[in-house]
């Protein structure tokens, strides 16, 4: 049964793609053995001429049948053009590559080196047919082709170069008909799939517009910490709550988010607001120490996040996470009149 490539499936069971070996028959019959038994090793089903011994215009009718149910061609050629078809003048070889060509085939040409120093049993024998031979050699080698001089060679062109094509070409392939899931089946998983996929991601939304585990016993809220400033080589502390800290940050932090330095402006404001009425502090900068334990805490409270800095790869910018924004927003609300 050949497999579901139409449309989108769940991938149930192995498939085994099918190869067509086309050559001259003949003075090719040990490499055809080698071809096909390495296509036994990974998994592929041969077909080929081995099932239709006589080359004629029956046989080749049915040979292009077989040559469209196959994922991929593969030509072998050694040192003869092969038998001709008397109305194209073509081989029937060079026939059963123009077809597979022309139903848009992934092929394979596996050229023996130096055909010359073939015996001339396994050659052309007149100047027309070398001729013939060297002309369709020559087309071949525009596409995809691979040389090979002995059986071993041969084997591991077989190997690599089919390999590579179920990778970057993937065909319809062939399973078992025991092993084949239904179309209504198919269905029915992947629709529970994208259900799933959907839910997780509803899930995640969720997760993130909320705060998260465990951060219900982290200092928030009428909490208070402290805030040191440094100005004139002197450092002063003043303490402030968390709620007034996160109502001063996290607002900037909104949209495309803020850097270091404005957070630093934003805490060494609130920090003047704090400072008695006499303090002439002029400009003013937050502690190192300050400025981290406000960003650690408001990061494990699931109110912002770290992002690199689009013009400055060492440097973040500090964006709202979904939760945050909702907080963000609550704090500056207007609120009801009492």
């Amino acid at each position: 049964m050949r497999g579901f490539a139409e449309k989108p499936t769940i991938d149930l069971v192995d498939k085994r793609y099918q190869v067509f070996v086309s050559s001259t028959y003949e003075d090719l019959r040990e490499e055809r053995a080698a071809v096909i038994s390495a296509l036994l090793q990974i998994d592929c089903l041969p077909a080929g001429m081995e099932l239709f011994p006589a080359a004629d215009d029956d046989s080749l009718t049915l040979i292009k049948s077989v040559i469209d149910d196959s994922d991929y061609y593969l030509i072998i050629l050694g040192g003869r053009y092969g038998t001709l078809d008397k109305t194209s003048g073509k081989s029937y070889t060079h026939l059963e590559y123009e077809h597979a060509l022309s139903a848009g085939k992934p092929t394979i040409a596996l050229l023996r080196s130096k055909p010359e120093t073939l015996p001339t049993t396994k050659t052309e024998g007149s100047d027309a047919g070398r001729q013939r031979f060297n002309d369709f050699r020559a087309e071949l080698q525009k596409k995809n082709c691979r040389s090979w001089l002995d059986g071993g060679e041969l084997a591991l062109a077989v190997v690599t170069g089919v390999q590579h094509l179920k990778k970057t070409r993937p065909g319809v392939g062939w399973i078992r008909a025991t092993e084949a899931a239904d179309d209504k089946l198919k269905d029915e998983l992947l629709k529970v799939r994208r259900e799933m996929d959907s839910m997780n991601a509803e899930l995640e939304q969720a997760r993130r517009r909320n705060p998260p585990a465990g951060s219900e016993e982290l200092a928030q809220g009428s909490d208070r910490t402290s805030i040191i400033i440094e100005f004139e080589g002197q450092t002063l502390s003043y303490e402030a709550t968390w709620e007034e800290i996160i109502r001063s940050v996290l607002p900037r932090t909104l949209g495309a988010g803020t850097d270091d330095d404005d957070i630093v402006s934003t805490l060494a404001s609130l920090a003047r607001e704090h400072a008695d009425p006499g303090d002439d502090l002029g400009p003013v900068s937050i502690s190192r120490s300050s400025f981290s334990k406000v960003i650690n805490q408001m990061v494990a409270l699931g109110l912002i996040e770290g992002t690199p800095h689009p013009l400055s790869p060492a440097a973040r910018l500090w964006r709202a996470t979904p939760y945050g924004v909702q907080e963000g927003c609550r704090l500056v609300a207007v609120r009801r009149k009492e």
